[in-house]
């Protein structure tokens, strides 16, 4: 074996943790402004700091189960370990943290192991050095955000303000929004705008400690009140939750109030006002709402368009190949995606309606499938009826085959929420067409079925004029009636229905093209008489 490869011991954990020198208990803190949503609550791979493991990473973040012994001292004092003028919280989610309401510091790492408190103590010290340092004062409604990160040799603290009575998180240092990692800002009304969602995250986060503002709770009920009538009264309407939605809230919301009127420092009913505040702060936000030119309308754009174009080789072969299925449906996602903002509940209506259209093209693509293998069965080879069946059967399976696969790759679990949605739509978008290729991907299963069922038709149109001899009022009268007749009932139905929104419909264009070539294909069959010998 050559020397490069020779085996050397595995270095064991206790041989990695000895050779780390830098631990909490001596690394100087350097202190890092974040925003409330830089906490990795959520974050599989992020578990908490524990101890002087917090640089091993195969070390588990929770404590190995061993059997204990059960008697009066553990079970009693259940608080033990908790260092003075600190009290531990569990959120309503079950996250733990912990409060001093000495000094206001709030922290999700565990200050009841020594050199962690010892870290959070030094970065408290420093950070009141920097606020003194800079002249500034903390209101008495503030408290400190304070959480130990060392996943490398630098020992940092993140930390950040919040002011309860001002409803924004602040910062002891001059901070960008580019270094916290949020958007650029036109004025101080549209930054307020931002940071409030900020604060309303931080306040569902850490709620076990903090007084529920009762005039938040009376504004949010009004809120909620007013997006019921909202969305019934306007189907273009802003109001982040829908009709059925905010009557679940308010219910919520008046039970919670009947029921704990005595409770006003109750967690659960903070945590559960912070969380519908944030939802609508959001909204809020990015429609401009209380600024000089606020999105009042679901389909109002603000500032300039994208510039995103309409790709016309798309629209060419979606109002003639493709029948212009793929017109209403890109006509509904532009309308959605108006903006880059998702509602919810719109996009599941639309997906909604768009798996159940997959369905029933794979169920009629299907029955059109087992039609034309009838039909393949009586007819002869070699012959123009035995052709296109064969086209139809390929077309059915084709659209079969396509609803099946989208069902999958567009699950209700899959699409759930606006973040999925949203990742969705990043994901798929064109950067220079936007959602115009997805509208034809989308509408491909009922363009299919269509084709399927047009050209079986007009199989079934062949095989009986052949079957029935030269072309006559009788031949003329029975092949409509097999085919003819229904071939214009569909295109007529859909061509009536292609005005509506929504996914299925034939446009005009497409209607057109039709329109020729059955125009051609009779003028075909009566000014020349088919061989009775060949199909």
């Amino acid at each position: 074996m050559p020397s490069s490869f020779t085996n050397f011991p595995l270095p064991t954990l206790q041989d990695r943790q000895q050779q780390l020198e830098i631990t909490l208990d001596h690394c100087q803190p350097v202190l890092r402004a974040v925003c409330p949503n830089a906490h990795r609550r959520y974050r599989a791979d992020a578990p908490p700091i524990t101890g002087n493991q917090h640089q091993i990473r195969e070390f588990s973040a929770v404590e190995k189960p061993v059997h204990a012994v059960f008697n009066e001292a553990n079970h009693l004092n259940a608080e033990r370990g908790l260092p003075l003028n600190w009290y531990r919280y569990v959120q309503p989610e079950g996250a733990t943290y912990f409060y001093n309401p000495i000094s206001r510091v709030v922290t999700p790492s565990n200050v009841m192991e020594q050199d962690i408190l010892a870290f959070i103590q030094r970065s408290y010290d420093t950070l009141m050095e920097l606020v003194k340092a800079k002249g500034r004062e903390l209101p008495v409604t503030s408290e400190t955000y304070l959480e130990a990160q060392c996943e490398t040799e630098l020992c940092e603290c993140r930390y950040y303000f919040v002011s309860h009575s001002a409803r924004v998180p602040f910062w002891a240092e001059d901070v960008s929004t580019e270094a916290l990692g949020l958007e650029a800002v036109a004025n101080p009304e549209h930054l307020k705008s931002m940071l409030l969602p900020e604060y309303w995250l931080h306040v569902e986060h850490f709620p076990m400690h903090n007084r529920l503002p009762l005039e938040a709770e009376e504004e949010l009920i009004g809120v909620l009140a007013h997006g019921l009538v909202d969305d019934k009264t306007a189907p273009t309407s802003t109001t982040p939750y829908s009709a059925k939605e905010d009557k679940h809230f308010l219910e919520a919301l008046r039970v919670m109030k009947e029921n704990m009127v005595t409770m006003q420092h109750d967690g659960y009913r903070l945590c559960t006002v912070a969380r519908l505040w944030l939802m609508i702060a959001r909204t809020r936000h990015v429609n401009a709402y209380g600024l000089q030119a606020p999105r009042l309308d679901r389909l109002q754009s603000i500032g300039s368009l994208d510039g995103q174009e309409i790709s016309r080789i798309l629209e060419y072969l979606s109002n003639t190949l493709l029948l212009g299925v793929p017109k209403a449906t890109f006509k509904r996602l532009r309308s959605l995606w108006h903006g880059r903002i998702v509602y919810q509940r719109h996009w599941q209506a639309f997906f909604e309606d768009i798996r159940r259209e997959w369905i029933h093209s794979g169920v009629l693509a299907l029955g059109i499938w087992i039609a034309n293998v009838g039909l393949l069965y009586v007819t002869p080879a070699r012959t123009v009826s035995r052709d296109l069946a064969t086209i139809s059967c390929g077309l059915s399976v084709t659209g079969v085959l396509l609803s099946s696969v989208l069902y999958k790759l567009h699950t209700e679990d899959q699409l759930s929420g606006a973040y999925a949605i949203t990742e969705y739509l990043i994901r798929v978008e064109s950067y220079d067409y936007g959602l115009q290729p997805l509208s034809v991907m989308l509408s491909l299963p009922y363009t299919f079925a269509l084709w399927a069922i047009f050209t079986f038709s007009v199989a079934l149109v062949v095989a009986m004029s052949q079957y029935l001899g030269s072309f006559s009022l009788t031949t003329f009268l029975v092949t409509m009636t097999c085919g003819g007749f229904p071939i214009l009932f569909l295109f007529s139905a859909t061509a009536f229905f292609s005005g509506q929104s929504g996914p299925i419909g034939v446009g005009a264009g497409g209607m057109r093209w039709i329109g020729r070539s059955i125009g051609n294909a009779v003028r075909q069959l009566v000014g020349r008489p088919i061989n009775s010998n060949r199909f």
